[in-house]
């Protein structure tokens, strides 16, 4: 059914209240104007509330502001203190973004080149002699005007320049923490150790971070340890509480690899955050050196960084005097470039699987890749007693050094015939032989 529109319904009430005669058409004009102004005023009663302005999308801060700086980042200088507030040293992101002790330098010692560096300005640290490695190593700090390599081989002899290098910072390879509660750790762990690893009384040092050892994992575990952290700096004990657990830690939830092992803990690593643990270069060598020292013939590094020609030197020296050199590959991604130590060509480099012979999504790959081994969601004792899971190429890496130490009791410390009998050992997971990703193949149970 048709409506008749609004106006016409006004004029046919209108016209029903006026006598014909006085409808002329002036009049109805003139009530037709006063009907729409009438209109008029009715819609502006009716009218939708007024709307705003929109939004200034320009006023929004740029989204690369807005987006989450990972845990582990780190400011580009960090102020590294005592318990007490003394400065120490600024721990610095340096070239192709790797970490340093600012303006600090390490190089073989050699009295020629140690006035060159006084007579520019620089301040000698301490000249340091390492008898583990047959080693002598000069620290010092440069002004602004020489921290960089191209400044410093200017006034270094052509020899010296071949050693120099910067007083790096390394870190922890371990990532993801998932902590556990009482209810869940009585689990039974998926994966068994390889070999169980051994039963046998084996030695075994980790350049690591310090161990909470009241942890009760711990209880029956026989363990050295040394710092090489300066007086009064807050020494971390996440990860090396970690490492040390899968090697000797024992409860009702955890399987040792090594229940007999004793270990050498040399104790370098700082807490750079909450997240984020760092070990000086000049650290790591005096850890080394003592290990080198306690005749220990297995070495774990759960570490990983930049490559540096005296780190080189030192670990050829360490395994010139029989010392095998196991660390992890790196958390870097499948497309990363090599990380150190790992990738030199004698340290035994182990990559992570998961518990169905996957490869650890973000562990590093290449031709450097020697070995690999369970690291992802690996149940471990962490600090403050508590229990939890654990991912990355640090925690692949002490299955490998477990499987070296109980080889090593058992045949001596041939390192050829060590490697044959260990690549025995192995499950092929990749392509036939040695490959990037598994490397010679994979440490685990069959």
């Amino acid at each position: 059914m048709k409506t008749l529109p609004l106006t016409a319904i006004f004029i046919s009430i209108l016209s029903t209240s006026l006598p014909a005669q006085q409808l002329t058409s002036g009049d109805v004009l003139g009530n037709i104007t006063l009907v729409d102004r009438n209109l008029d005023d009715i819609s502006q009663q009716i009218k939708v509330p007024r709307k705003l302005a929109p939004f200034a999308l320009s006023r929004l801060p740029n989204v690369d502001k807005l987006t989450t700086e990972p845990l582990t980042a780190l400011p580009d200088s960090l102020s590294i203190e005592t318990v007490t507030g003394k400065h120490l040293w600024f721990d610095v992101e340096v070239e192709q973004g790797w970490r340093a002790v600012k303006g600090q330098w390490i190089l073989l010692a050699d009295d020629l080149n140690k006035a060159r560096l006084i007579g520019q300005g620089a301040v000698i640290i301490n000249e340091s002699r390492y008898s583990g490695l047959g080693m002598t190593l000069l620290r010092f700090n440069v002004p602004q005007a020489l921290d960089s390599k191209k400044a410093l081989i200017n006034i270094l002899s052509a020899k010296a320049s071949l050693s120099l290098a910067r007083n790096h910072i390394y870190q922890t390879q371990s990532q993801a923490r998932q902590l556990t509660d009482k209810k869940v750790v009585g689990e039974k762990l998926k994966t068994k150790s390889p070999f169980n690893a051994c039963q046998l009384k084996v030695k075994v040092g980790l350049v690591d971070s310090a161990i909470d050892t009241n942890h009760d994992a711990f209880k029956q575990a026989n363990m050295t340890a040394k710092s090489f952290l300066p007086a009064e700096l807050a020494a971390s004990v996440q990860h090396g509480t970690v490492i040390a657990s899968l090697l000797v830690g024992k409860t009702e939830q955890l399987v040792p690899l090594l229940p007999q092992g004793q270990i050498y803990s040399a104790e370098v690593f700082y807490q750079q955050s909450d997240y984020v643990q760092g070990a000086t270069l000049s650290a790591m060598i005096a850890g080394i050196n003592w290990l080198i020292e306690q005749d220990v013939k297995v070495i774990n590094m759960s570490l990983a960084g930049p490559d540096n020609k005296i780190l080189q030197a030192v670990l050829t020296s360490a395994m010139a005097k029989g010392a095998l050199i196991i660390a992890a590959a790196g958390n870097e991604g499948p497309a990363a470039p090599p990380m150190f130590p790992a990738a030199y060509k004698e340290v035994i480099a182990v990559s992570a699987i998961d518990q169905f012979q996957q490869p650890y999504r973000w562990s590093n790959r290449g031709d450097y890749i020697d070995y690999s081994a369970l690291g992802v969601n690996v149940l471990t004792a962490q600090s403050g007693q508590r229990v939890g899971r654990e991912s990355g190429t640090s925690i692949a890496a002490p299955y490998v050094t477990a499987a070296l130490a109980c080889l090593i009791a058992k045949i001596g410390v041939n390192r050829n015939q060590l490697l044959e009998e260990l690549n025995e050992s192995t499950i092929d997971l990749g392509p036939r032989g040695k490959d990037p990703i598994y490397g010679v193949g994979a440490i685990i149970s069959r």
